[in-house]
């Protein structure tokens, strides 16, 4: 018997994303079936992350989330900010283009 996402998480008192985020970086194995749900098997999932105890499987419990989560958030925002900095400068370069477009129409007007 298989785990889906939300039973995997369930299990191992992780978050669904972050079971997801595991098997999308290959840390885990899973499949999808013809509907499109995530099935991951027991052994493969509580290779990387062991089973939390029947009382500690709440539904209100706060998610625990994986030891390289942390990490993986700075990288990721980090690549965002080098991002956001390369649209910064390529739209002061479209707006610097785009003002000397407009003068050159400006001065061809006021000759004609």
């Amino acid at each position: 018997m298989s785990y889906t996402l939300t039973s995997a998480a369930t299990a191992t008192g992780l978050n669904r994303t972050t079971i997801l985020r595991a098997i999308k970086s290959g840390k885990i194995s899973g499949a999808k079936d013809e509907h499109g749900e995530w099935h991951i098997e027991p052994a493969e999932l509580h290779r990387i992350y062991p089973p939390v105890a029947r009382t500690e499987a709440r539904p209100d419990a706060t998610p625990q989330y994986a030891p390289g989560d942390d990490i993986e958030l700075r990288i990721r925002a980090t690549l965002a900010e080098a991002r956001l900095a390369d649209l910064k400068a390529t739209l002061d370069d479209m707006r610097s283009q785009r003002d000397h477009w407009q003068a050159m129409a400006q001065r061809l007007a006021i000759t004609d």
